[in-house]
């Protein structure tokens, strides 16, 4: 089934020929918890990047350590964020944990991290406590706070911390292109990944023409990511990374690259791997 699948997407133009040079990504928003650290090794993620041409990866987990795992095995290409649950039980709960902030102060000071996340938040809990410190330590040490909520929830990030860098997962809860054109505006710190969104802005695989107004817009401050966040996930690497590659192809030779590598790049500046710190 998965050669047949190959050969549907490469039939679409989905997949590259082999010897097509594919131009520079960073997948800005994936996970390796537990499930996913049992079923591919560090070797086999990077393996799987590489079949993808993916050069860099902003990844995050539960437990924390199993970032880090992978990190310490590609610090070249992995992108450490410092996940803030105990196991997937913790996602809709965290907000009420007082004892969080202190452990993640911890963490930080005992590990290589590039930013805080994926925070689960929706509205009602906007205004936690614990959501403010996370905040305030992201923004004291320049990590990125990667966030799936609602439009409250990053507005209350800023609110708290207006210095804060922000990665707002899925083009939000209610992608929109008109809501996101105005957050985008309000808040320079704020940058937008485009994961699990890809059927949503570009069916049968072409942009849409308000998504792509939208990007052309803010050229610097979406970024694209596949999320693979699951077994399943990550066995479809390759062709989730396809299908990015597939609706950015089009564009503009600046805008594609901004999408595909430059964006990131610039989001995760404040972050560079021993080798490559002066």
């Amino acid at each position: 089934m998965r050669r047949c699948a190959a050969g549907i997407f490469v039939a679409l133009g989905w997949l590259p020929a082999a010897a097509a040079p594919l131009p520079a990504m960073i997948d800005a928003h994936a996970h390796y918890s537990a499930p996913e650290a049992a079923a591919f090794s560090p070797a086999a993620v990077l393996a799987k990047l590489d079949a993808a041409g993916v050069r860099r990866l902003a990844v995050t987990s539960s437990p924390p350590q199993l970032a880090q795992r992978l990190y310490q095995h590609a610090p070249e290409r992995v992108i450490p964020l410092l996940g803030v649950y105990a196991s997937d039980r913790h996602k809709g709960n965290w907000m009420h944990d007082a004892g969080l902030p202190a452990r993640v102060a911890d963490q930080l000071e005992r590990g290589v991290w590039a930013g805080i996340g994926e925070l689960h938040l929706f509205e009602p809990d906007a205004r936690q406590p614990v959501f403010g410190h996370l905040l305030r330590l992201a923004a004291a040490r320049t990590l990125v706070v990667l966030i799936h909520g609602d439009a409250a929830v990053v507005e209350q990030a800023f609110a708290v911390a207006p210095g804060v860098r922000v990665l707002w997962a899925h083009l939000g809860t209610d992608p929109q292109p008109d809501s996101l054109d105005a957050m985008l505006a309000r808040f320079p710190g704020l940058w937008i990944d485009t994961s699990v969104r890809d059927a949503r802005i570009a069916p049968d695989g072409m942009l849409l023409p308000e998504w792509r107004a939208l990007f052309e817009r803010h050229p610097e401050r979406f970024v694209v990511a596949v999320d693979a966040y699951s077994v399943n996930r990550w066995q479809h690497y390759e062709t989730g990374v396809a299908q990015i590659r597939h609706w950015v192809d089009p564009l503009p030779q600046p805008l594609k690259d901004r999408l595909l590598h430059d964006n990131a790049a610039r989001l995760f500046e404040m972050f560079q791997p021993p080798s490559t710190r002066r």
